[in-house]
């Protein structure tokens, strides 16, 4: 089964091949056509994969953990794809909500409120649009308040976007981390490698810059209200006790269960699951 897998799904022709460093372009080219020039092509076609919709009402899927003292949860809809347009502003928008130490969500959910160690935003750019979505836990008892407080803070950001101060910080934020990730070799091949991936042109990197100076605050709150889920449309995977909470997160929306011991959990990875993204929980392949 694992070879036949293999011979129907991995190929040269679905091969990127990415190098960087001290090395002789001529001499990598010639020692990479020798290695792999005879690779033969995946003996399948790729499927093709249906694009995801959007969420369009609220619903709530509760995963039961019978004893577990503290409930995980994660709330979104649908985002967009890797050459979405306005990326620059995302980026502003995720990092001032979700996506430093000093985010919204860590400052509601960790530093005023102690609710949790972190609260994140998860933004998952690829080939298709990802998901967007608030990623937190805390302990079983405060499941309602932490969720109902994540909700609070989504809700402040799309009414009322960001301040002047938000936005220099922000800019200056991810200014500074830009270059960090590009610094190595294995750096620089792994994006050369995705640029390739995602048929992105150089301009991905080079005009990353100017385009995060040039966000304006009328910029970003447009991809705010554009992007964000409203709160109508919010989808909840929650993690935890049912027994416990099932009734409290009800509240949130159309109920469905499932039991950790499902089948589902433990089921072959098939090729309509979703595959890992470029570095773990990366929102852009810089990352």
């Amino acid at each position: 089964d694992i070879l036949e897998l293999y011979a129907s799904e991995v190929g040269g022709d679905r091969l990127i091949i990415s190098v960087s460093g001290d090395v002789e372009a001529a001499q990598v080219v010639q020692i990479l056509t020798e290695a792999f020039g005879d690779f033969r092509p995946a003996g399948a076609l790729l499927e093709q994969i249906p694009t995801a919709r959007r969420a369009s009402t609220r619903r709530v899927l509760l995963i039961d953990k019978p004893g577990a003292t503290q409930t995980y949860f994660w709330i979104g809809n649908l985002g967009v794809a890797i050459d979405y347009p306005r990326r620059a502003e995302l980026d502003i928008a995720n990092t001032v909500f979700g996506g430093r130490f000093t985010s919204m969500l860590n400052t509601a959910l960790r530093v005023e409120s102690g609710l949790t160690y972190g609260a994140r935003s998860v933004l998952v750019r690829l080939s298709e649009p990802g998901s967007l979505g608030i990623s937190s836990y805390t302990r079983t008892e405060a499941t309602v308040q932490a969720i109902e407080l994540a909700l609070n803070v989504l809700y402040r950001l799309r009414t009322n976007g960001l301040d002047e101060a938000t936005l220099e910080s922000a800019q200056n934020y991810v200014l500074g981390a830009f270059p960090t990730r590009l610094e190595t070799a294995g750096q620089l091949a792994a994006q050369f490698a995705a640029l390739e991936l995602y048929d992105l042109d150089e301009a991905w990197v080079n005009d990353y810059a100017a385009a995060i100076e040039s966000v304006t605050l009328e910029s970003v709150d447009n991809v705010i209200n554009l992007v964000y889920p409203r709160d109508d449309e919010l989808v909840f995977v929650i993690l935890g006790d049912a027994e416990q909470i099932r009734d409290d997160v009800s509240r949130f929306g159309a109920l469905s269960e499932l039991a950790i011991t499902d089948p589902v959990f433990a089921a072959p990875v098939t090729a309509e699951d979703p595959a890992p993204e470029p570095g773990g929980q990366a929102t852009s392949p810089q990352e």
